[in-house]
């Protein structure tokens, strides 16, 4: 069964307002780069056949400290992003509540079919994600390992997904930044992977 290493990208610069970042290019602190290092050691040993990640900066960055000098190349896959915060992205939780009355509680209310103005819900975020995922798992032969480099709603997506958790338990799967999971995907387990 193929082996997925579920990364995600290191700290990012300091947010000490709390914006909402979704798909804003806010790139790696010195700190996320010293998180890389650290997973570049730790998994020095592991005999990846790939590397796939966000194509979004901070994941590509992190994705290639971890995998420098080694022959291979990294693939940035859009359906990988964070979720689309849309015109939240860049505000701060008193912000989306002046500018977009009562959508914050919407969202508390239904957070996995809640569309923020210009962006996605959750259950949008599974059927980008899901399907690439699952696609990109059976085509890898039956002992390889593969690294994925993503975001925490993405992550906690498909640990969601693997661990067969109820939408619920969303939020409770831990995600700190360089989050390292590793998931031994029988068929099975990439059958729940199904949106």
């Amino acid at each position: 069964m193929p082996t997925l290493f579920l990364l995600r990208h290191g700290t990012l610069l300091p947010n000490p307002e709390r914006r909402f970042i979704g798909q804003r290019d806010i790139p790696l602190s010195e700190e996320g780069r010293k998180q890389a290092l650290f997973w570049r050691k730790e998994l020095s040993s592991v005999p990846f056949r790939e590397v796939w990640c966000s194509d979004l900066p901070r994941c590509r960055e992190t994705a290639a400290l971890i995998v420098h000098e080694r022959p291979l190349s990294v693939s940035a896959v859009p359906a990988f992003r964070e979720i689309r915060l849309g015109n939240w992205e860049g505000l701060t939780r008193q912000e989306v509540e002046a500018r977009f009355p009562g959508a914050l509680e919407a969202r508390g209310r239904d957070f996995w079919n809640y569309v923020p103005s210009g962006g996605e819900s959750f259950a949008m975020l599974a059927r980008r994600v899901l399907p690439v995922l699952k696609r990109r798992l059976l085509a890898l032969p039956p002992e390889a390992s593969v690294l994925l480099v993503a975001h925490a709603g993405v992550n906690r997506l498909i640990l969601m997904r693997y661990l067969a958790l109820d939408m619920k338990d969303f939020f409770s799967l831990p995600q700190p930044y360089a989050a390292c999971t590793a998931l031994f995907c029988s068929s099975e387990d990439i059958a729940r992977l199904g949106v």
